[in-house]
């Protein structure tokens, strides 16, 4: 999945890949000079911070950049210790509701009494469509498809064959239009997808986040006097869970837990981190971590063809 990390002698394998990445980071350091306009998912008056391990929940014009480690108990020379990902996503408007995502990056994997591997990942594309925007009750619901082109990465490493088409469907609601008090600040965001993998198991993927957000605390339910550091902040609860499923079960069920916070002002970009907390062996043999930074096109670049649809209504 493009949006989850993919924890996944030493070269790059090429040099147009090599060019792709550094465009990345040139667009992610320009961005971080704020510039008039607006941007996040929003639902009326709910802004949703992106996630981190989880698929963004609706379509946008930004870029995200996660970076992710995590440890594992290598059984044998072959099996990583642990894999570690540099990961870009460029997301991109096409109408209002409908827009594409390209994702690519690069890994590595550290093996047991071996020499460790880089190089880049598998390409992924992922065509989202947000069905449901309900403003009123702070709700999101979108329908994507995405394709992992195989063979596109490095074949050194262990995603290389991972070639999968995977439909899903995302939601995100925010609890603002209830009468709960304190608790209005509260959001959740899910997902459910099937993965169809081609030569390799089928998979079911599903997952959730619970987020508090502070700026919506201090602007929408009560004049709280806080540190201006804490007015950014959105403590949040990832959860993500996979199993083999269908005729050709394969693997192992897979359930990752991943607690931290989103920083955010409102000026074009986020900050955020999470330790990954695994749950069995085939997720990890203990405490990962994953810091994303996210610059939103459509705040800093509005006027542009970055910051807008490419086919904008009329």
């Amino acid at each position: 999945m493009s949006t989850q990390y993919t924890c996944h002698t030493n070269h790059w394998h090429s040099t147009d890949r090599r060019r792709s990445v550094s465009a990345i980071l040139a667009l992610a350091i320009c961005g971080l000079t704020p510039t008039a306009g607006y941007a996040y998912t929003a639902a009326g008056d709910r802004n949703f911070p992106a996630n981190l391990i989880l698929p963004q929940v609706a379509p946008s014009d930004a870029i995200w950049i996660p970076f992710s480690t995590q440890p594992f108990d290598a059984a044998k020379m072959a099996d990583p210790t642990r894999e570690t990902s540099f990961t870009g996503t460029y997301s991109k408007t096409i109408t209002e509701r409908l827009g594409i995502q390209f994702s690519d990056g690069l890994a590595r994997e550290d093996r047991l009494d071996t020499t460790s591997l880089n190089g880049a990942q598998n390409f992924d594309v992922l065509l989202q469509y947000e069905a449901i925007l309900d403003p009123s009750h702070e709700a999101v619901l979108s329908v994507q498809v995405e394709h992992n082109f195989g063979q596109t990465g490095d074949k050194n490493l262990n995603s290389y064959q991972q070639s999968f088409t995977q439909p899903a469907v995302t939601f995100a609601k925010g609890f603002g239009d209830l009468p709960i008090g304190y608790w209005r600040p509260l959001a959740i965001t899910g997902y459910a997808g099937y993965q169809i993998g081609e030569g390799g198991p089928n998979k079911v993927n599903a997952g959730f986040s619970v987020q508090y957000s502070m700026p919506y605390l201090g602007s929408k339910v009560a004049n709280v006097d806080l540190p201006p550091f804490l007015r950014g902040m959105t403590p949040m609860v990832e959860v993500l869970y996979s199993a083999p499923a269908g005729p050709s079960r394969g693997g192992s069920q897979t359930l990752e837990v991943a607690p931290g916070v989103s920083y955010s002002r409102g000026r074009g970009w986020e900050l955020a981190i999470e330790a990954t907390i695994p749950t069995n062996k085939a997720t990890g043999s203990g405490l990962g971590v994953i810091a994303q930074v996210v610059i939103q096109l459509d705040y800093l670049l509005p006027e542009t063809v970055f910051g807008r649809p490419i086919f904008p209504p009329h």
